[in-house]
Parts: structure tokens; C-alpha cells; sequence
């Protein structure tokens, strides 16, 4: 019989084997893999915290600046959700194929928003929740494939359903005030950062028995 505390890469055999292509087992998930999401967890939710302080209280802030650190914010959690995808080993092949496809989407969310700041008032307000209330529903998405069977999961889950909800506020509402959207941007930024932290904390550790 296979010794469950060997690592199964080691051995040559597929650990995922019998299992969906978006299960992550946690006796089978090596530390390094481990890290490297946690790692992730922790730089999106710090950017994403900076990046909903900056719009909450910056004095004065437009809708030029909500797009431009939003626009900062996928850019920058594309990136790492790509990076930490592709070279971490471990990982089930559907777990990683869409860790790259969630990353490279919110990428070009990023570059869009970016490169469309001289917007009239009303198009950038269309484009700002169009991309962001999508970029927010696939990241509730991936969270929920990431973590669901997990132990401590109920912080993934929690951020999952904040962050597609969020999602769909923003789409629901194409032509809110300038204002609303600054300040809902803040305050959702704020919170999911606080919850990716959080998970960051959380990720691949056993529940601890009462």
C-alpha cells in the first residue's frame, strides 16, 4: 500500500487521480503549491485594501481615479493569478487552466479600463461597472473553485459571494453617480481585501477541533 504522508510527485503518480479537475486535496497538495496561493491571497488582498482606502479617502477623488486604481487593481491580480497558475506544481490541471484563464480575463480588463480613461463622463461610468462588476463576478467564481471542499472554506466562500455580488450591483446599475460608484468601489475593495487576507491565513490549514 502507498504511504499517504509520501508525496505522491515524488512517486510518479497522478494524485488527483479519481478526483474532478477542479478538486484540490489538501493530503495531496504540497507546501510550496500551498504557499505560492496563499502568497496570492495576501498581494491581492493588500492591493486591493491600498487601492479601496486610496478611493474612500482621497479628497476629491473622480471617476478618472476610481478607474485608474481599479484598473491598477486587475492588472495586478491578473498577473499574480496567472504567475502563481503556471508555475506552481501540484495544482489539478482544470484548477490551473482556469487560475490562467480568470488571470489573463482580468488582465485585459485592466488594460482596457486603462487605456479608455479619456472617456466622456457617462461612458467611462458604463465601462467602469460593465468591467469591474464582470472582473468581480469571475473573481467570486475562481474563489469558489478554489476553495469549496477545503478545510476553513467558509472565508473563500464568504469572499466568493461578496465579490459576485458586488458583481452584479455594479452591472445592475450602468448609470449610478459618480459618487455611489466611487464609494461602493471603495467600500467592496475594502472588504474583499480584508476576506482575501484573511484566506491568505486560512488557506490548506486543518480545522481545529472544538
Amino acid at each position: 500500500m502507498t504511504d499517504p504522508n509520501m508525496n505522491p510527485n515524488i512517486m510518479g503518480t497522478d494524485p488527483y487521480r479519481g478526483y474532478g479537475p477542479f478538486h484540490l486535496v489538501e493530503e495531496h497538495l504540497p507546501t510550496g503549491a500551498k504557499n505560492m496561493i496563499r502568497a496570492a491571497y495576501a498581494i491581492i488582498g493588500i492591493v486591493a485594501v491600498a487601492c479601496g482606502v486610496c478611493l474612500l479617502v482621497w479628497p476629491g477623488a473622480t471617476l478618472v481615479v476610481a478607474t485608474v486604481i481599479l484598473g491598477i487593481y486587475f492588472l495586478v491580480s491578473g498577473v499574480v493569478r496567472v504567475i502563481s497558475s503556471i508555475v506552481e506544481l501540484g495544482l489539478p490541471a482544470g484548477w490551473r487552466v482556469l487560475g490562467v484563464i480568470v488571470g489573463i480575463l482580468l488582465v485585459i480588463g485592466g488594460i482596457v479600463v486603462l487605456k479608455n480613461i479619456t472617456l466622456s463622463t457617462g461612458m467611462l461610468a458604463v465601462m467602469f461597472t460593465l468591467i469591474v462588476g464582470i472582473g468581480w463576478i469571475l473573481e467570486g467564481v475562481m474563489a469558489l473553485a478554489e476553495s469549496w471542499s477545503l478545510p476553513n472554506s467558509g472565508w473563500a466562500i464568504a469572499y466568493a459571494i461578496i465579490s459576485i455580488l458586488a458583481g452584479f450591483v455594479l452591472l445592475c446599475m450602468p448609470l449610478a453617480g459618480t459618487l455611489w460608484l466611487i464609494l461602493f468601489g471603495g467600500i467592496a475593495l475594502v472588504v474583499l481585501g480584508i476576506f482575501a487576507v484573511i484566506r491568505a491565513f486560512t488557506f490548506g490549514r486543518a480545522k481545529k477541533n472544538a
